[in-house]
């Protein structure tokens, strides 16, 4: 998270989202200019309705559509809902289908409705709902035409608390789709004599890519309506994933299937090994079958499906290491298995997820701050998410490097039902009127003492 206390250009936002994607670069650079111009469109222009920065991210499955606004979101820490375009028909327009897309907005954003406001809708499968027939009743039309209400403003309210209403054009609308057929509508379009050299993977310098050529009237051949086109500031495609991508994504994923397949064999004292030329085998299979990343999940399944059931048995026989090359993959042969003499660390490991079952449902936050009967009756589940809302709405992009410390050190050290004990904190401080940034302040000056902190807050309002 960088230091800052201001909106973040573009140039940061597509920072972020480097650290995170791997390629494509045009389309991170086209939803960090969206992001940043719609809000500060809204921004500028809050008496009137600026015109929509809305953007259709094309591409095959798995290639990080979703991972993208997903990641975007998260950075600006905006609530975010992923809608399927299939569900906009036309009858739903009073209905459950955009109502869902308000409360889910609002329970994302802990029930502040000023945050929600300033929400991200992604509509997935736009690609599902072309229009087929010159028909004016052609359902893809109807979901198209729902789209286009959404997008220009609708007023939504809450249905349990009808105050909260939420007009629809403030909100970024990112639709998405594979749209296989884009290239093909371009050629159809162009004159045999310029169709010169471009293509769909990334390009040399002196290559004109198929993402420079496309217009409205290529979006209105597939099935758009000339109004939805239109409504698209820009078209961003992106390219399928690689070997050398998939190889990435195998090794580097954060939370990906692989790592936590390795540290979950790892707790059981076993370190599962796949060399260079077997994640090269992987990343193979993944790109024949065409899934994007997704592919990887089953792959990686599949790959230790004939061992998964046995990892007790292995720890007690003190198996050391299991290690998997080319051969095993290709093949679908049992791995390099390696023993040793060391006792398994499988019991200790038993016995802790064990004691946690015995614990859990009469721990208690260890705390000497008061905990309302409200916050120890919400689920623990629900607690954090309001915890981790209530911090945005105080202030959590805008501290500074050392504040952020702090804090991440507090959060670390309240988990599991230590949360309560934040929420509380955090209730009270904003009931006393300040940010998160001054209450860090005060935690600092208190060396940690949390209810000292709460007391010098408290005091000062006095």
């Amino acid at each position: 998270m960088s230091d800052r206390s201001a909106f973040p250009d573009p140039m940061e936002i597509w920072n972020h989202l480097e650290l995170h994607v791997r390629g494509q670069e045009h389309a991170k650079r086209e939803i960090s200019v969206a992001v940043y111009n719609h809000y500060l469109n809204h921004h500028l222009f809050k008496d009137s309705k600026p015109q929509g920065q809305h953007l259709l991210l094309a591409g095959p499955e798995g290639v990080g559509k979703t991972f993208l606004v997903q990641k975007t979101a998260e950075f600006l820490g905006v609530p975010w809902v992923q809608v399927d375009a299939s569900s906009l028909v036309q009858p739903a327009m009073a209905g459950q289908a955009l109502q869902g897309i308000t409360d889910a907005l609002l329970h994302r954003a802990g029930g502040d409705l000023n945050l929600a406001q300033h929400g991200i809708v992604l509509i997935d499968r736009l690609d599902h709902c072309l229009r087929t027939s010159p028909s004016p009743g052609d359902p893809g039309l109807a979901v198209q035409e729902a789209l286009m209400t959404l997008m220009d403003g609708v007023i939504l309210q809450n249905k349990e608390e009808p105050q909260n209403r939420l007009d629809t054009s403030r909100l970024l609308f990112i639709c998405c789709g594979a749209f296989p057929w884009i290239q093909a509508a371009v050629e159809e379009r162009l004159e045999e004599g310029s169709r010169i050299g471009f293509q769909i993977d990334e390009e040399p310098e002196s290559t004109t890519h198929i993402r420079d050529l496309i217009q409205k009237s290529d979006l209105v051949t597939l099935g758009l309506s000339d109004e939805l086109a239109s409504r698209f500031n820009k078209v961003s495609l992106l390219n399928p994933l690689g070997t050398s991508d998939f190889v990435h994504l195998l090794k580097e994923m954060q939370n990906g299937v692989l790592s936590q397949k390795i540290t979950f064999w790892k707790a059981h004292g076993i370190d599962l090994i796949f060399t260079e030329a077997a994640l090269e085998a992987i990343a193979e299979q993944a790109q024949a079958m065409g899934d994007g990343a997704r592919a990887l999940n089953g792959l990686i399944e599949k790959i230790l499906d004939p061992i998964d059931h046995r990892i007790a048995e292995l720890a007690r026989k003190g198996v050391q290491e299991i290690e998997y090359d080319r051969s095993h993959i290709e093949n679908g042969s049992l791995p390099q298995i390696t023993q040793s003499d060391s006792d398994s660390s499988l019991e200790s490991l038993l016995q802790s997820v064990w004691a946690g079952f015995q614990t859990e449902k009469t721990q208690q936050p260890d705390s000497v701050i008061p905990i309302e009967p409200s916050i120890m009756a919400m689920p623990l589940a629900n607690a954090g998410a309001a915890l981790e809302q209530l911090e945005l709405s105080m202030g959590r992009l805008a501290l500074t490097a050392e504040q952020d410390k702090t804090w991440r050190a507090i959060r670390r050290k309240h988990v599991g039902e230590g949360q309560r004990v934040l929420l509380q904190l955090l209730a009270r401080a904003q009931q006393a009127g300040v940010s998160l940034s001054f209450l860090c302040e005060a935690i600092q000056q208190s060396e940690g003492d949390l209810l000292l902190a709460l007391k010098k807050i408290e005091g000062s309002q006095r």
